[in-house]
């Protein structure tokens, strides 16, 4: 054999090797890819493509095209998923505002609705209240009527002519009659005064007049301003005033020169009586 055809023979060889493991690599690349595509259909079959609407029952071995196209279809059902999922949560969002607002209004609305509940039981109370008053002018108005007995307005004005005067001539009356009064008491307080003034079993009147200048209600007793330079004796029963007010009664049991003190007499509180106090035999 000659050296090219030795030369041909080991290329011959070195191709074939060379083709043998070109199609080993390419068979365990199509191994490789059959299992993958094996695996997407499982997925495809048992996962969750029906919910979506994508059924697979196909094979890539009839058709090598179809798990791709189903997968495209699924990103397509996906987004469509997405944006009604998108627009659902728009649409919950918005109506969950409308809820809200609506609620505000409700709440809005029942407080009116108690106002209104509220004036209107007001109202019902005035309307009761000015119907009673309607029906008690209406009996006012019949008893006037009834009064009145048919006479005429020239009557009426006379009748009320002649009472204007009476009242006016009873008010003078009564004017008079009060004067009257206050001279009489004035005159009753003097003869008062003077019974008081006048000292028992004496026929002599002894006109004296002083103040209180100190009182122990705690020992039952004043201190006046009067002694025996003003006639004052011991044992002398004394009235004491306070303006136009008969307050009590004392009697001295201690005279000095221009004081004396005196006990008072049951019927007449201490505590009734004040420093200033007037006294008066």
């Amino acid at each position: 054999m000659t050296i090219a055809g030795k030369i041909s023979l080991g290329g011959s060889v070195g191709l074939s090797l060379a083709t043998a493991v070109l199609a080993g690599m390419v068979m365990t690349t199509k191994t490789r890819f059959a299992t993958q595509l094996h695996a997407v259909e499982a997925s495809l079959t048992g996962g969750k493509f029906s919910s979506l609407g994508l059924p697979y029952t196909g094979s890539f071995l009839e058709n090598e095209a179809e798990p791709a196209a189903t997968v495209s279809k699924a990103g397509e059902n996906w987004g469509i998923t997405s944006d009604d999922l998108k627009g659902a949560q728009g649409t919950l969002a918005k109506t969950k505002t409308d809820l809200d607002e609506a609620q505000a209004k409700n709440q809005e609305l029942s407080l009116t609705a108690d106002k209104l509940s509220k004036d209107l039981t007001t109202s019902k109370t005035d309307l009761e209240s000015t119907n009673s008053k309607l029906t008690l002018t209406s009996e006012q108005l019949q008893v006037y009527t009834d009064e009145l007995k048919g006479k005429k307005p020239t009557e009426l004005f006379q009748d009320i002519a002649d009472r204007t005067t009476e009242r006016d001539e009873l008010k003078k009356v009564n004017e008079a009659l009060a004067k009257t009064k206050d001279t009489l008491d004035l005159e009753l307080k003097r003869l008062r005064t003077e019974v008081e003034m006048t000292k028992p079993g004496s026929a002599k009147s002894i006109s004296l007049s002083g103040k209180i200048v100190a009182v122990n209600p705690t020992w039952n007793f004043v201190i006046l301003d009067l002694g025996k330079n003003d006639q004052v004796v011991e044992g002398l029963t004394m009235v004491i005033y306070r303006g136009e007010k008969m307050i009590g009664k004392i009697k001295t049991v201690t005279v000095d020169a221009q004081t004396s003190v005196a006990d008072i007499l049951p019927g007449t509180p201490a505590t009734a009586l004040e420093v200033g106090d007037q006294v008066v035999y």
